[in-house]
């Protein structure tokens, strides 16, 4: 038996995933709301109304934190929604009985799933980004002018912070996938999960008090302390089409204490994907639609 993670076994497991169609499916959309807000921020707030903050929302470098507000939320559900139908075929298959009696332990093959998942994952949130950015770069020299914002160094940290944001998302659906088995009850999971957060921070922050400060345990609320930092002053400055509470930068937590929230969000949905895989009994599998 194999004693660890193998070139092969990583490979093949990225083939798979490469192979599979949904996420060349979900682009399209994504990349679309990305020339929208740009686009439509530009000619019809800025061009139209001369809104300030739909020129910060479209030219670079400010449009950053508003498009990385927007690929945060999509990569969320687009990745949660393929990382359900990844893991569920598997089982719905009977190819994760075959993979572990070819040898592979069941940490490996979680592991591989998982580096599968993540390396296509960072592939795609690098392709729409920088889709994003020709827009916005298009806008930006139409319009001939430096509008202030992020620093390259400071614009490639709020980039992985971003990224960051998504995992616990993608876990969340590989672990209720590991769990049930089931493309549905990932991608649903994922989806009302989503939905419902923005609802719950929303009605959270408009009771305000102590119901407002419970938003500081969601990880809705810590994902937007994290996107936040760098993000101008004043959240009326801050354009982006992801339909989410947008909570003023006083109101959210410290990004150091964000990040910690996010990180452990992430470890519980790996542990409990993995010890319900290292006890589930495997002989006779059958998977979930």
């Amino acid at each position: 038996m194999r004693t660890g993670l193998t070139a092969d076994i990583v490979a093949a497991e990225l083939l798979k995933v490469r192979k599979r169609w949904l996420p060349y499916v979900f682009l399209l959309p994504v990349v679309a709301l990305l020339a929208l807000q740009v686009f439509a921020a530009y000619f019809a707030g800025w061009r139209h109304d001369h809104d300030q903050s739909a020129l910060r929302a479209s030219v670079l470098p400010a449009s950053l934190s508003g498009i990385l507000d927007l690929i945060q939320y999509l990569g969320a559900v687009v990745l949660g929604i393929f990382a359900a139908s990844a893991v569920a075929t598997e089982f719905a298959w009977g190819t994760v009985r075959q993979a572990l009696v070819r040898g592979q332990t069941r940490t490996q093959f979680l592991t591989a799933k998982l580096l599968g998942l993540a390396l296509i994952g960072a592939l795609g949130f690098l392709l729409v980004l920088s889709l994003a950015l020709m827009f916005s770069g298009i806008v930006t020299a139409l319009e001939g002018r430096h509008v202030s914002g992020p620093s390259v160094g400071d614009g490639v940290l709020m980039v992985l912070r971003a990224a960051f944001s998504i995992a616990p998302y993608l876990l969340l659906s590989f672990c209720l996938a590991v769990v049930g088995r089931s493309t549905t009850l990932g991608a649903g999971g994922i989806l009302i999960f989503v939905i419902a957060e923005s609802i719950v921070l929303g009605v959270l922050g408009g009771i305000g008090g102590a119901a407002a400060d419970a938003r500081a345990f969601l990880l809705g609320h810590n994902v937007s302390a994290l996107l936040a930092v760098g993000r101008p002053e004043g959240s009326e400055q801050f354009v982006s089409l992801a339909p989410r509470p947008s909570p003023p930068l006083s109101e959210l937590p410290d990004p150091a204490v964000a990040a910690l929230v996010v990180a452990v969000y992430c470890l519980m949905f790996l542990a409990i994907a993995y010890a319900v895989f290292q006890r589930r009994d495997l002989t006779s599998e059958a998977g979930g639609s």
